[in-house]
């Protein structure tokens, strides 16, 4: 069941906004990946230009964006979404520009409901990033964050799930390999 909060922190985004809220392993920013005044105040948040990560609302919507869904990019996707594993993939091109590394993207779909939903309400994929800025520490989702940050952050989107605590596991998948990165 979605809430009342959480429809508003998706109102947020399409209207250009960023939020911080809670995926399964840390706190975050996110953006609309299609609104371009939001794409680059998650870049003037996070202090850098790119890669972001894309949170996808589904397993379908995230294998959508790529050029060639392999037998071994469909296994992989398949047993590890819902969850905590970032999948690196060439993409179709068409993305906002900040989402691709050489022509590969990252992205997840989050084990938290709430996150799913929010991608759901935005089209199927969010942009995102941890809630820290460049070199700093991951910032607790509290109304001290959310002052401090005002003229980036629209809304704290907090969540009851207890988060995993640190960066998702991550694998870049090739036409011939599949690498750990972290």
């Amino acid at each position: 069941m979605m809430t009342y909060q959480t429809r508003l922190a998706a109102k947020a985004l399409r209207q250009g906004g960023l939020i911080a809220h809670q995926t399964s392993t840390l706190a975050g920013i996110a953006a609309d990946v299609s609104h371009t005044k939001a794409v680059r105040k998650a870049q003037r948040f996070k202090q850098r230009k790119a890669p972001f990560l894309l949170l996808a609302d589904s397993i379908s919507t995230a294998l959508q964006q790529a050029v060639y869904i392999s037998p071994r990019l469909r296994k992989l996707a398949k047993s590890a979404w819902p969850g905590a594993v970032t999948l690196v993939f060439r993409a179709k091109k068409g993305l906002n520009p900040v989402c691709y590394q050489s022509g590969y993207i990252a992205i997840r779909v989050d084990g938290d409901k709430q996150t799913c939903q929010l991608a759901k309400l935005c089209g199927g994929l969010m942009l995102s990033s941890s809630f820290n800025r460049k070199g700093g520490a991951v910032l607790p989702l509290n109304l001290q964050s959310r002052m401090r940050y005002h003229q980036y952050i629209h809304t704290v989107l907090a969540n009851v799930q207890q988060p995993i605590g640190k960066a998702s596991t991550m694998y870049k998948i090739t036409t011939r390999t599949v690498v750990k990165l972290r």
